[in-house]
């Protein structure tokens, strides 16, 4: 057994059982693949995938079990890589953050801004995509980390610690009636026409929720890739916009007026998230406590191997994100 063969099987495994797509991956062919399997199979003396006419159609119930173990035993090959480099290399390596736009442009500049000065000799990558994307990147191995918001899609292989809870504001130009509402209602926020991300409305999320669940339908005339588009449309005044809080910064939007909307729409949780059983290098934990320091090094290690850590507590005592994530 060898770990090319562990590398096969988990591949074939995690990209829907195509052996092609596995191939491309490990740089072999297609036929290389069906041996590496095979191979492995006759060494355990168990079949791993259920095939038809040479095509795989599923895992195996014995095949489940080995492709957990191999995909552990392979984070333990990389985790031992990782403690060569931190006792030969100190404070240098190389460090990918999967985030939002939203985090990414008004959350972490100040913290990696810190995080460059005190580690000089780490690269930072900064991989931007929609939640389950982050997510799915350090599942994957893409990233060591994602800080992002939560996700209905759950995700087995991750540690998703709750940071900050995510409130939200309407956002509109200067002098727009909807300023001057008080305290707002979703019939309110109906007679208005409304600019929102591409996805915010989309099945399941937060803000169509609310507005189905008052039976109101809301006017969508636009929809936007991310924060700042929305805001140079709402500045504008195509309407109003619906976004997280600390998508305003009041030192540069200054075209804009914000009203309170945490009683319309439920909060999110930001979740810095992590694969299970990763080794955590020093520069990645301080980069974890500088984002969050409710979240110190030590609860981080124990979460991410396997210890018991109160989750709900952590929910209940997430503190609302503002910009800079300046508490």
């Amino acid at each position: 057994m060898n770990l090319l063969q562990l590398r096969a099987i988990c591949e074939v495994a995690n990209h829907g059982l195509k052996i092609t797509t596995a191939a491309e991956t490990l740089h072999k062919s297609q036929p290389g693949i069906s041996r590496l399997i095979r191979e492995i199979e006759e060494e355990l003396g168990v079949r791993i995938f259920q095939r038809r006419k040479n095509k795989i159609e599923a895992i195996t119930e014995p095949g489940r079990e080995i492709v957990r173990i191999a995909e552990r035993a392979l984070r333990e090959i990389i985790n031992l890589k990782l403690v060569g480099q931190e006792y030969s290399t100190q404070d240098a390596g190389e460090l990918t953050v999967a985030t939002t736009h939203t985090q990414a442009r008004y959350s972490l500049p100040g913290v990696i801004e810190d995080f460059t000065r005190k580690f000089p000799n780490v690269h930072v990558t900064l991989r931007q995509g929609n939640p389950i994307q982050c997510c799915e990147l350090v599942e994957s191995g893409g990233a060591d980390l994602a800080i992002s918001t939560e996700t209905r899609e759950q995700f087995p292989q991750l540690v998703c610690l709750p940071a900050y809870r995510v409130t939200r504001c309407v956002v509109a130009r200067l002098g727009h009636p909807i300023l001057k509402k008080g305290r707002l209602t979703l019939k309110t926020l109906s007679r208005y026409p409304i600019i929102t991300f591409d996805t915010a409305f989309s099945s399941g999320s937060v803000l169509n929720e609310a507005f189905a669940g008052a039976g109101i339908r809301p006017r969508i005339i636009l929809s936007a890739v991310d924060a700042d588009v929305s805001k140079a449309y709402v500045e504008r005044g195509l309407g109003i916009a619906i976004l997280a809080r600390n998508a305003i910064d009041p030192a540069k939007d200054h075209e804009l007026g914000t009203v309170d909307a945490e009683h319309l729409f439920p909060s999110s949780l930001l979740n810095v998230s992590i694969r299970k059983f990763a080794y955590l290098r020093g520069y990645m934990t301080a980069l974890i406590a500088a984002f969050a320091p409710h979240l110190p090094a030590s609860l981080v290690r124990k979460a991410v191997e396997g210890a018991d850590v109160d989750l709900s507590s952590l929910k209940r005592a997430a503190p609302p994100l503002k910009v800079g994530v300046q508490q």
